[in-house]
């Protein structure tokens, strides 16, 4: 039970500091790029360093995640970006309904017959909210030239429901009961979405990070590696049947990352997104109890 606050708390904490950076005038991609490096150490280490590093190479996973790390970066920076231009809810909702895909891949693997109304009337609703949190993001002011940002919630729905299937595909993995394998498992992606930031970095001939940046992205990665590997624990952990356990943490994080956004930022949904964001908790709330 501790896991699965855990992960909710860290969860929300990447949107917060997401939508912190523009305000505090963080350079967004050197501390998506340091975060990745921080988080990757952090694993490495507590898996046992090199020697796990070798187990991870000749796992039956390492080349699913290691193509799924290589992605990591841009959808990380394009969550950053949804979060300060269109607001935490809109980011929020657009990742976290991303919860259809590893329910609906689960549901489907497990059997038939574990696919209940719930689940099926969650689906539904999912796929409005994200629509009705994209058209909120495309009614912006212009931002940086862009007059249409739709297509950005999409692609967040996309990507982060992948990760999430990828995640929960591979957590009762054999291979993942030897000690310190966890942790590895986690390393890899954040190692490959370090090296895809920094030649980002090098390819736009970005500034040298200051020092806030730096410990931006410092405590991103803290938090970071935090909300990955509570997740793979919450998973692991059989508090929860498999299919449900994004849906339970998705409604969580939904809703408490708007009220918080609310508070400190004073982030205020338009009118479509807060129909998206009740969407949203009604469809994973379906899920959860039929």
């Amino acid at each position: 039970m501790t896991a699965f606050f855990v992960t909710i708390a860290t969860t929300v904490t990447i949107y917060l500091l997401f939508a912190g950076f523009g305000r505090w005038g963080v350079q967004t991609s050197w501390a998506i790029t340091l975060n990745y490096f921080m988080a990757a150490g952090l694993g490495w280490t507590l898996a046992g360093g090199v020697p796990a590093m070798g187990d991870a190479l000749a796992a039956p996973w390492i080349g699913p995640l290691a193509a799924l790390g290589l992605a990591f970066y841009p959808l990380f920076r394009l969550t950053a970006k949804c979060s300060q231009e269109l607001g935490v809810s809109v980011a929020t909702v657009s990742t976290k309904l991303s919860m259809a895909i590893p329910v609906l891949v689960f549901a489907l693997h497990d059997g038939w017959s574990d696919i209940g109304l719930g689940q099926w009337l969650g689906l539904a609703l999912a796929f409005p909210a994200v629509w009705l949190s994209a058209m909120d993001g495309a009614a912006q002011p212009k931002s940086q030239g862009r007059l249409n940002m739709a297509w950005m919630p999409v692609v967040m729905f996309v990507g982060s429901g992948t990760i999430d299937t990828m995640f929960g595909w591979y957590s009762d993995d054999p291979t993942m009961d030897a000690q310190g394998m966890q942790m590895a498992f986690a390393s890899v992606p954040f190692t490959l979405g370090g090296v895809v930031g920094l030649l980002d970095q090098w390819r736009s001939a970005a500034p040298r990070p200051a020092r806030k940046d730096i410990l931006a992205g410092t405590a991103l990665g803290f938090v970071n590696f935090g909300s990955l590997f509570f997740l793979l624990r919450v998973f692991d952990g059989e508090l929860i049947q498999r299919s449900m356990v994004v849906p339970a943490l998705n409604l969580s994080v939904i809703v408490l990352a708007t009220l918080v956004g609310v508070l400190v930022f004073k982030d205020i949904p338009g009118r479509k997104a807060r129909w998206g964001v009740a969407l949203a908790a009604l469809a994973i709330g379906a899920m959860m109890a039929l």
